[in-house]
Formats: C-alpha cells, sequence, structure tokens
C-alpha cells in the first residue's frame, strides 16, 4: 500500500485598507489650491507576499492656526487608533503518512477583532496545489460529481471516491455557500492566476470574530511516494 508524506504550510498575509477619502480646498484673495495631500510620495505597492499603500511626508498632522491663517495638515483616517487584529493558528498543519482512500483534516482557527470601524473581510489563496518537488500533484478538489465546486463556491465532497485537497469553513461571519459541513471548496491559486476568494465577511462594528477552517486531503492508490507541501496566504482588510 503506497503512502504519502504530506505537510502544508499556512501562512498569514495582512493588509489593511478603510473605505473613503478626503481632500482639501485652500484660497485666499492670492490663490486656490486644491489637492488630496502634500506629500513626497504616495501609492500602492505590492508583490507575491505583501500589499502597502502609503503617504511620505506630513509628518505633523493637526490643526495650525495663527492671525489670518488656518492649516488643517494630514488627512482623516477613519482606522487611526482603532483596534484591528487578525491571526491564523496553527501556522502548520502536519497531516502525516497517508493511505490511499482514507481521508485526513487539519483545522484551522482564523480570528478578527475589530474596533470603532465598519466591517472587515478575509479572503484566502494558495501559491499552488500540493506538490513535490518533482513536480508530482495532489489536485485541488472538485467535489462529487453531482455537486462540483470551485474557489468561489462550495460543493458536496464526501465519501472517498475522489482525491483532492480542499477545505471546509464553519462560522457566523463565513460566507453562505459553506451550508453545512459536507460543503467544501478548492483554494483558489496564484499559480493560475486567480483571485483571493473571500471566506468571512461582517459589517459589524466592535466585534471579535472566529471562525475554523477543516482542511481536507485525500488521495487515491495511483499517488507518487513523497513530501508534499504548499503556503495558504490569508488577507484581512478593514472597512466596508
Amino acid at each position: 500500500m503506497k503512502k504519502a508524506l504530506v505537510i502544508v504550510f499556512a501562512m498569514v498575509i495582512m493588509s489593511f485598507s478603510v473605505s473613503g477619502s478626503f481632500a482639501q480646498d485652500m484660497s485666499s484673495e492670492s490663490f486656490r489650491i486644491q489637492g488630496g495631500n502634500f506629500n513626497m510620495t504616495s501609492g500602492n505597492k505590492a508583490s507575491e507576499n505583501f500589499n502597502l499603500a502609503d503617504v511620505v511626508g506630513q509628518v505633523a498632522a493637526q490643526i495650525f492656526a495663527s492671525k489670518g491663517y488656518i492649516i488643517n495638515a494630514g488627512f482623516l483616517n477613519a482606522a487611526g487608533g482603532e483596534l484591528f487584529g487578525f491571526s491564523v493558528a496553527p501556522s502548520v498543519l502536519d497531516f502525516g503518512s497517508l493511505s490511499p482512500n482514507i481521508p485526513v483534516e487539519g483545522k484551522l482557527t482564523l480570528t478578527v477583532n475589530i474596533g470603532n470601524v465598519s466591517g472587515y473581510t478575509v479572503s484566502v489563496i494558495e501559491n499552488n496545489p500540493l506538490k513535490t518537488l518533482v513536480e508530482a500533484q495532489i489536485p485541488d478538489t472538485s467535489c462529487n460529481s453531482d455537486s462540483p465546486c470551485s474557489p468561489i463556491q462550495a460543493g458536496m465532497w464526501t465519501g472517498t471516491g475522489r482525491a483532492g485537497f480542499g477545505y471546509h469553513m464553519e462560522g457566523k461571519t463565513v460566507t453562505k455557500d459553506f451550508k453545512d459541513e459536507t460543503a467544501f471548496r478548492p483554494f483558489a491559486a496564484t499559480i493560475r492566476n486567480e483571485r483571493p476568494a473571500l471566506i468571512m465577511q461582517s459589517k459589524a462594528k466592535k466585534v471579535a470574530d472566529v471562525a475554523h477552517m477543516t482542511v481536507k486531503v485525500l488521495i487515491d492508490q495511483n499517488q507518487p511516494v513523497g513530501q508534499y507541501k504548499n503556503i495558504l496566504h490569508f488577507t484581512a482588510l478593514l472597512g466596508l
């Protein structure tokens, strides 16, 4: 009987986003200036592992006043000083040795804490399907033949007849397609140029929400022996 050792690494990638934008309109008898902000540089920067929006400059953000003028420096930040926490545990899932036609599951716990800012979203994506250094792969699940699934729509995945790798979500803010414990999705994958899939969403303020992800892997008798792994990237966005 063939066995395959599977190790899945889960990495947490967090980015922060707040809805809304603000501009300034300053004028006198001699001039009128319109602008969103005054800075040396600003913009959005991204790579495979991070997403950063920045503004460089305006180190003193406050109101300055003197006889004849008032300056409002900086910009309004709805999330400034507010609580926002996001965690995924454990950081590594080790499925151990797998046997054909015997499903194995692992669990991740996702925790979101926000302050007085309306809502958040959490999404997930894998870098690639489970694979070895010599490119043997365990396919992402397609669920049961009569209940197909996709990275954005769960389907029923039961029994031992269809090998694959996928996940199920439980929690009060998870997406509605996870109807019951048999509902699974395959992970969206960056190698296929797919977008991260939404898994949690809320419009509430001042909440501490917990969700549980069940990660499932099932192999058949034709699966090559080896050490399989991939990386899961989680993104939490604050504000809707």
